[in-house]
Formats: C-alpha cells, sequence, structure tokens
C-alpha cells in the first residue's frame, strides 16, 4: 500500500481508464474463484507515461469455500520502452479477499512486450497464503481479424515450492486458453476455451469447491472507459 501511496504523489500528470465486465465464469489460472459461476469485475489503471511508473487495481466478485467473497487487487509497476515494438516492466501485487483474509498473498513480476506478444514470470513467497513459494509463467497473444474481431491465446505454466501433502502429487500446472473476441468500443466480448493439466487446485492452495471443472467455456463483456 506504502507504494501505490508514493506512486499517486508524484506530480507528473497520470492518465487514468477504467473498465466494468461481466464474466460467465472467474477464471484465475485456470481455477474458478467463482465455483464455476458468473462474476463481476471493476478495474482501473493510472500510467504515468513521462516516468513510466503505472499502478491499478481491480475488484471482483468470487466465491471461496462456498461462499461469497470479493477480490480486491492492487498493484504498482514500472516499464521502460526500449524500442516502439519491444519493452519490458517489473512491479509488486497484493491480493486481498473480504471474509477471507487468509488467503491474501503478495507476489512480484517481471515481464516484456514484443508487438502483441505479452510474457510475465511472477513469484510469490507464499502463494495464497499457504506457506510455500510458487513461481508462475504465462505468455499472452492476440491477432486482428475480419473487421472488429480478433483471435486471443494464454498459455500458463505453475510450479509450487514446499512439501506436498499427497503422494507422489505433481507440483506442476499448466493452463491453457484460446478464444475470439470483437472489439465494439467502448464495448468489448469475448468467447474463449479454457482448460488446465496437471496438479489439482488443493495442492496449490486455491479456494475453489469440490467439483468445479478444469475445463470451460468463458463469455464476457466488458465497457472500457
Amino acid at each position: 500500500m506504502a507504494v501505490l501511496v508514493a506512486l499517486f504523489a508524484v506530480q507528473a500528470r497520470a492518465q487514468m481508464t477504467g473498465s466494468a465486465t461481466l464474466l460467465s465464469d472467474y477464471r484465475f489460472r485456470g481455477a474458478s474463484l467463482s465455483d464455476d459461476r458468473p462474476a463481476a469485475q471493476l478495474a482501473f489503471d493510472y500510467d504515468w507515461a513521462a516516468s513510466g511508473l503505472y499502478a491499478g487495481g481491480m475488484m471482483s466478485s468470487a466465491r471461496l469455500d462456498s461462499r461469497h467473497a470479493v477480490q480486491a487487487l492492487i498493484y504498482a509497476g514500472y516499464a521502460h520502452r526500449v524500442r516502439p515494438d519491444f519493452s519490458w516492466e517489473t512491479g509488486l501485487r497484493y491480493t486481498r479477499f473480504s471474509g477471507h483474509e487468509a488467503y491474501a498473498y503478495a507476489e512480484a513480476y517481471a515481464g516484456f512486450a514484443f508487438r502483441q506478444l505479452v510474457g510475465r514470470l511472477y513469484y510469490a513467497p507464499s502463494y495464497f497464503h499457504a506457506g510455500y513459494p510458487a513461481w508462475y509463467a504465462e505468455l499472452n497473444d492476440s491477432h486482428a481479424l475480419s473487421g472488429k474481431w480478433y483471435a486471443f491465446a494464454h498459455a500458463g505454466y505453475l510450479r509450487r515450492g514446499g512439501d506436498v501433502m499427497e503422494y507422489h502429487a505433481s507440483r506442476f500446472r499448466s493452463d491453457f486458453r484460446v478464444g475470439i473476441g470483437l472489439d465494439l468500443a467502448p464495448y468489448n466480448v469475448q468467447l474463449s476455451w479454457t482448460t488446465t493439466r496437471g496438479a489439482s487446485d488443493a495442492v496449490f492452495g486455491y479456494p475453489s469447491a469440490a467439483g468445479t471443472t478444469r475445463n470451460a467455456w468463458v463469455l464476457s463483456i466488458s465497457y472500457a472507459w
């Protein structure tokens, strides 16, 4: 929080953007944080272009341990453009859930952007406050199709440390998402297929209800300003 306070004190002029989104299922790194049910999200971003600093946050409805909750996520970082089509960044994120403070955790990240390809590597010393570290790497890409249509894809890989309670249980998990989108600015509609492979939600401390699916179609509608 102190990092965000310091950023907001910067005298450079900031550009603010935001969005509101409705989703048929809230998937986080392949795991459903809404028990395979619809969710609503509100996000905002501040960008101090001249300095390279940025900050923002998101609030999302969720269901943890079969109970309603609100997720609050804040982040702050620094991005540097090396050339017109390539940049790198580094930053910090903090996540907390209402009524479920035991799942609060922080993570650091570093990443790059090359044209439409964006990659990030995250490190959390206590993932979902479970007492063990975790690494997560992701790649995201998008390509324009005909007219206002576009295609997008995501691949992620999660590895946890510490002891695994289940004998021979995997420490690794991958998640994938592919879909198409329709840009009707300021509205945006996306339909995607998401799936996971490897360790179960329980191995990584995800507070998902028993019986949530590994595979799902997700429809989202966003309004940006």
